[in-house]
């Protein structure tokens, strides 16, 4: 446990020190607005103030069709945030995205910590998987460090929130069902099910396969006569019903308050009205695994050896790995039909956060060569060099996701490259499922090879015009009509210390305190974890 707190505040630490210098954009600040008018009007709507047609100044009052679960976990941030902004100096305004930012910033790194206990948990009892506190650390940070969840932790969306709950389930089941007498695990996992339905009700799919290892456990849990006098089944049923009933409760609330309907979630306008779940269902496999502009894979390189590890590991804990094959097949499936399959103008593949966890689970065998001391001297090393490439690889990748905003080439694509008819879908003139199929699927348009070349731009901004740095676009090849019109507003590097002024960036000497204080921080929490790994039994 000290080792995962640690590493947990480390990679919290990292997370803030490198998190967003924008202010939160489209979904996010829906959240963020709905969080700050329940605590200032205790109501769960976004007010806004609109200029009319006669040029005066109105007050409209709308509804968000997200779910209150991501809103409800904002609540003590957007509260401070409001302080902050009330009471604070316009010189700390960067404390803003600190602060909103803190509440990814801690899943990421609670998700990780998370992995850390259950590999140790799991090991304890199948001596198969079972990792050294050194190795399952290793695995940990690579995953907190080596993959989406690092360019995660700088956005507020409900997804990240899912991908922590999700893992916080799996772990509280697999204790509750291996380590503890009393049912306290089972009801906290119960809870975290429940908030997790809130944030985003697809992932209802997820739950049979979790009530079936509950279900599973309570019978193994019989065989072994493991069972207290306050621990009845009854008493469990009931109590791990009740965050169940309260969030249905709810929802239901919520949609007659938006909709005057209790069965209308929010999804039924607009593009989700129109297409729905439309997507081929290859198509949408083939983008989230397989993709240029979207692949899980591309962005989380580290989960491709859990196609190695996963056979191994269904061996050694056949339960635990159709938990993971129940909890996440169904939801991945229906994510492959939706219209917007790839997440919209966001980096990588955040639909799929949920996985990495997950999958990074199911590579444990892959990782147990750390500690085979009889191993070849030439097998070692090998495997050390490539395990070393691969956390090279996609550490590169998380930087390209952390040094720009990802709005900067999405927006630059609909204001700037006259590469489709129309930029964006619009209703009744260009009703398109998919108005970024190039991003997604053309290796020249990807994110990854557009990040890199706005990194490059941003470097090269001062001594080249606009005309010189498109023709650098990595897709210039393909259509020189395709490049960008103009480049220098999409510029500059995505950090919160650094104030942007007149297309250049400058810091700021409370930003520089704030940055040091982090960086202490972060280097108190990782001699923290060498003593903790030094001292472990």
């Amino acid at each position: 446990m000290r080792v995962a707190l640690w590493l947990g505040l480390a990679l919290f630490f990292f997370y803030l020190l490198t998190t967003s210098g924008h202010p939160p954009l489209w979904d996010e600040w829906e959240y963020v607005k709905v969080a700050e008018n329940i605590l200032l009007r205790g109501r769960p709507v976004i007010e806004q103030v609109e200029r009319r047609a006669d040029g005066r100044m109105r007050g409209v009052t709308t509804y968000s069709k997200f779910s209150l679960g991501q809103s409800l976990l904002l609540l003590p941030f957007a509260g401070i945030d409001l302080l902050t902004r009330e009471f604070f100096p316009a010189d700390l305004a960067f404390s803003s995205n600190l602060i909103v930012n803190s509440l990814p910033a801690a899943e990421s790194a609670a998700a990780c910590a998370l992995l850390f206990l259950l590999i140790r948990l799991l090991g304890s009892f199948r001596p198969d998987l079972s990792l050294s506190p050194r190795a399952a650390a290793l695995l940990a940070l690579t995953a907190g460090l080596a993959t989406q969840l690092a360019p995660a932790s700088r956005t507020l969306f409900a997804d990240n929130s899912v991908a922590f709950l999700l893992t916080f389930v799996i772990y509280a089941l697999v204790r509750w069902r291996y380590a503890d007498n009393a049912p306290g695990w089972a009801i906290a996992a119960a809870w975290a099910a429940a908030l997790m339905l809130l944030c985003k009700n697809l992932f209802l799919l997820a739950c049979p396969a979790l009530a079936a290892y509950a279900v599973w456990a309570v019978v193994q849990r019989e065989k072994e006569n493991r069972w207290r006098p306050h621990g009845s089944l009854l008493y469990l049923i009931v109590m791990a019903a009740v965050p169940f009933v309260l969030v249905a409760a709810l929802q239901l609330w919520h949609n007659d308050l938006r909709y005057g309907s209790v069965w209308l979630s929010g999804y039924h306008e607009g593009r989700d009205g129109e297409f729905g779940f439309s997507t081929p269902l290859l198509a949408g496999l083939y983008g989230i695994f397989l993709s240029s502009g979207r692949s899980l894979f591309l962005y989380s390189p580290p989960c491709l050896l859990a196609l190695i590890g996963a056979r191994r590991f269904f061996r050694q804990a056949p339960a635990e790995a159709a938990l993971v094959a129940g909890a996440s097949l169904p939801v991945v499936l229906a994510y492959a039909k939706w219209w917007s399959w790839n997440g919209g103008w966001e980096w990588g593949a955040r639909f799929y956060l949920f996985l990495i966890p997950l999958l990074m689970w199911l590579s444990t065998p892959v990782w147990r060569w750390i500690d085979q001391e009889a191993l070849e001297p030439a097998a070692r090393r090998a495997y050390r060099i490539s395990l070393a490439l691969l956390i090279a690889v996609s550490l590169y990748v998380q930087a390209l996701g952390l040094l720009i905003h990802p709005a900067a080439y999405w927006a630059m694509t609909a204001n700037e490259m006259a590469v489709l008819e129309h930029p964006v879908y619009e209703k009744g003139v260009w009703e398109i499922r998919d108005d970024m199929p190039l991003a997604h699927f053309v290796p020249e348009f990807s994110p990854l090879a557009a990040h890199r070349w706005l990194i490059w731009a941003t470097w090269n901004r001062s001594r080249l015009d606009d005309q010189a740095l498109a023709m650098n676009a990595p897709w210039s090849s393909l259509n020189p009509r395709w490049l960008p019109r103009r480049v220098r507003p999409y510029l500059g590097f995505d950090f919160w210390f650094y104030e942007q002024s007149a297309g250049e960036a400058r810091l700021t000497g409370y930003a520089i305190a704030a940055a040091g204080l982090l960086a202490a921080m972060l280097a108190l929490s990782i001699l923290k974890i060498r003593s903790a790994m030094v001292s472990f039994p």
